[in-house]
């Protein structure tokens, strides 16, 4: 009860706040485990997920109109948003299905492929860096199952068993 109550009150912030500023860092994700793939949406606010890849690649790229931006934050996304089957041997690494930028806020649809049982590890660090207050929302359905998750700095792994 605790969680949908947080829940309710960031995505009720999130409607009423002006897009252009905002003094709360979060995320909000929809997974859903169909057959051996896994399917997320994922979105973040664009100014934030901006600073980060930014930040991650130094610089480097950030004024140079020849480099794919949004190729950079799935690389920098994909680096932080990692999911195992069962343990930490056998990583899942995530395609690209679409990406979706607003203006506001730029939104990932990933699948991870071959998941396997009896357990899913999904580890979320995006934008732990550069917000300690951070919290990235989870919400899945997998193994006959619906689970609410809400990883934060100290707490950036779940597990999900059959």
């Amino acid at each position: 009860m605790k969680l949908f109550f947080t829940i309710g009150i960031a995505v009720l912030f999130l409607l009423t706040r002006p897009a252009a500023a905002h003094d709360i860092h979060i995320s909000y994700s929809q997974a859903e485990l169909k057959g051996s793939d896994l399917f997320v949406k994922v979105s973040y606010y664009k100014d934030d997920l901006t600073k980060a890849v930014r930040n991650w690649y130094q610089g480097t790229n950030a004024n140079n109109p020849s480099v794919d931006f949004q190729s950079e934050e799935f690389q920098y996304v994909k680096n932080y948003f990692r999911v195992w089957n069962g343990d930490y041997n056998k990583q899942i690494a995530p395609l690209l299905v679409k990406v979706t930028d607003d203006g506001t806020s730029v939104i990932f649809e990933l699948q991870f492929s071959k998941v396997e049982m009896p357990a899913l590890i999904i580890d979320q660090r995006v934008l732990f860096k550069e917000y300690n207050d951070q919290m990235n929302i989870f919400f899945i359905k997998a193994f006959g199952k619906e689970e609410n998750h809400i990883f934060t700095p100290s707490k950036p792994t779940l597990l999900i068993k059959s």
